[in-house]
C-alpha cells in the first residue's frame, strides 16, 4: 500500500489531495516541500523524513513546519507546496489461502 498526500495554496479550497488509502497506524513519510517569495525566489526546497506518524499527525507537523518557514521569511510566501509519502501496510498473501 502506499500513500501519497499532495498539498499546494494553488489548489482549490487549499485541501490537500489523497492518493491510495490513508493508513490507520503510523507510518514512516518522505516529505518533499517548497516556499517561493513574490519576486520568485524559491526560499525553501527540502526533503525530512517524518517518523511514525498518522495522517493527522502528518497534517500537524506539516502546518508547523510551514509555519515555522513562513516566520523565517517574514510571511510573504506567495507559494506552498508539499507532498507527503508513505509505503508499506498491509499485503495480501501470495498463496491464495491460509497456512496450515
Amino acid at each position: 500500500m502506499t500513500c501519497t498526500i499532495f498539498y499546494s495554496t494553488e489548489m482549490p479550497k487549499e485541501q490537500a489531495k489523497v492518493t491510495g488509502g490513508v493508513p490507520t497506524k503510523p507510518m514512516r513519510w518522505a516529505v518533499d516541500y517548497v516556499v517561493k517569495t513574490p519576486d520568485g525566489r524559491t526560499v525553501v526546497e527540502s526533503t525530512k523524513t517524518i517518523q511514525h506518524a498518522t495522517f493527522d499527525e502528518l497534517r500537524a507537523i506539516m502546518d508547523h513546519t510551514i509555519g515555522a518557514i513562513g516566520d523565517e521569511v517574514g510571511n510573504v510566501a506567495n507559494f506552498i507546496s508539499w507532498r507527503a509519502t508513505a509505503h508499506g501496510g498491509k499485503r495480501k498473501s501470495r498463496k491464495g489461502g491460509r497456512s496450515r
